[in-house]
């Protein structure tokens, strides 16, 4: 928040304005709890801490002397607050950081690092403990929210964050005393992935090793830089070189993906007036679409063995890696595979469900189906919480499609740091799958991120009574072990 916008919002709440003092809340409160874990060491403590320092901030706004100032003026509040609840306590702190008044100019740096170590280690804790914990403590939700967002009684979610914090205190000590631990795991998973490349990449050891990667948190970065460039170089000799005809039918393809159907377009069908109705919803989002036919393919090629993580680049909007905020909405499709006991699932639900690579393949060439989606692609200068996300989405739904019951439940797809996946009323076609995106390694800290998929056909079904149908004409071949299969007519 920048000073003036600060001074505003203290000024408004000094008047009692309800939306000012929630405002406040909402972009203080998890750096005062950040503050308060930094005296006590631990989760709980720290949200006691923060709780009744915030309060106790509200309560003496009038002695706030420069309204500019709120934050620092709260985390001085905070750090006395927990260090006399500690006092009282009469426990030792696991660990208490030197006072300093003037911090060092890398103290943002080490924050960050200090996050993202903390984050890697709520990664390796097993899947029903680290979404209790991701979702209490770092996407806003409280106890009663995450249990109903996780479907599960609110006991059972305090009994997991109560275990997750056990589990995190001993190591999250560590980092913070500055002795980071080792994950011999994730190397050995990558060592693994390593070598089931050099294996071949389609074999049965590459799509375990990928299967076990899939559960890394964060996915390393230099993993991209070095997996993929071997991928492809190991598939090149047997696909052959980029010739004319196959630029042509890949630009082919893309344009048909990347381009709203004749369905979507139709504002009489009731595809297209759905998306009508969110595009109407949602006035805040620009839309932005792409000419594949200026795509050079040779370019991408070369980025990936550069830089595989800007190969496709031009997926995005074009000033989508500059920090000003933004909002943008592209109409496109996007591959669903209708699984056999009718559950519709994207490529990484069916890689997670299915152990072999012959039964993972045979589904994806059997269900391989297509949806119309319009792209949500967003960007702010404050932190994203996956709680927000669902906001966003609970608000489009009551526009849209109101009546309609919803229902959400967790997405883990590695390039989301949260996600979320919506469902509306019984359709098995998700309605909307994404959430807030993890921090590229070389994207700024000021700049935080959301991305989600609507699916327009549950929407369209919702609106319209009918029964809405994905689509079969799936314009990129699938391969199986065999090779490449052609897509369904």
């Amino acid at each position: 928040m920048n000073q003036s916008a600060e001074h505003d919002w203290v000024e408004r709440a000094r008047r009692g304005e309800p939306a000012a003092l929630a405002e406040l809340y909402r972009r203080y409160w998890r750096a005062a709890r950040a503050a308060a874990y930094g005296v006590s060491g631990d989760f709980t403590r720290a949200e006691d801490a923060a709780s009744e320092a915030f309060c106790a901030a509200i309560e003496s706004l009038h002695a706030l002397r420069e309204a500019d100032r709120f934050g620092p003026w709260l985390r001085t509040i905070v750090r006395r607050t927990a260090r006399r609840l500690q006092a009282a306590e009469r426990r030792k702190p696991a660990f208490t950081p030197r006072e300093k008044e003037d911090e060092a100019p890398n103290i943002r740096l080490e924050q960050q690092e200090l996050a993202a170590s903390v984050r890697e280690v709520v990664a390796r804790l097993p899947p029903t403990l680290r979404e209790a914990i991701c979702l209490f403590y770092f996407e806003g939700y409280h106890t009663d929210e995450a249990a109903r967002f996780l479907g599960i009684p609110t006991g059972t979610l305090k009994r997991r964050l109560h275990e997750g914090r056990q589990r995190l205190h001993a190591t999250v000590e560590q980092i913070l005393k500055g002795t980071k631990p080792m994950n011999p795991e994730q190397e050995e998973t990558l060592q693994r992935l390593r070598e089931a490349v050099d294996a071949g990449p389609d074999s049965e050891g590459f799509y375990q090793a990928v299967r076990e990667a899939l559960n890394l948190r964060p996915v390393p970065p230099d993993l991209l830089r070095e997996i993929l460039p071997r991928r492809r170089a190991a598939r090149e000799p047997a696909q052959g070189p980029m010739t004319p005809e196959k630029k042509q039918f890949l630009r082919d393809a893309l344009t048909r993906v990347y381009s709203p159907s004749e369905r979507a377009r139709d504002p009489n069908h009731p595809v297209g007036a759905a998306a009508q109705a969110i595009r109407a919803a949602l006035p805040d989002f620009q839309p932005w679409d792409f000419d594949v036919y200026q795509i050079d393919f040779s370019r991408i090629a070369e980025r990936m063995r550069e830089d595989p993580e800007r190969a496709f680049s031009f997926l995005s909007p074009p000033d989508f890696a500059r920090e000003a905020p933004g909002a943008y909405l592209s109409a496109t499709r996007a591959l669903l595979i209708k699984d056999d006991d009718g559950s519709v699932l994207t490529m990484y639900e069916l890689m997670r469900k299915n152990e072999k690579q012959a039964a993972f393949h045979a589904k994806a060439r059997r269900g391989a189906r297509m949806s119309d989606i319009l792209w949500l692609l967003w960007k702010q200068a404050e932190p994203l919480e996956l709680r927000a996300v669902e906001e966003r989405l609970r608000h489009l739904a009551e526009a849209v499609a109101p009546g309609v019951s919803v229902d959400f439940a967790p997405y883990d797809e590695p390039r989301y740091r949260a996600g979320l996946r919506l469902q509306l009323g019984a359709n098995p076609i998700p309605a909307a799958l994404g959430g807030v995106l993890d921090p590229r390694p070389k994207s700024s800290d000021r700049v935080h991120a959301g991305s989600v998929m609507v699916y327009l056909e549950p929407w369209a079904a919702a609106r319209s009574g009918q029964a809405i149908e994905l689509a079969n004409d799936v314009p990129i071949p699938l391969f199986g072990p065999s090779g490449p299969t052609p897509a369904k007519p």
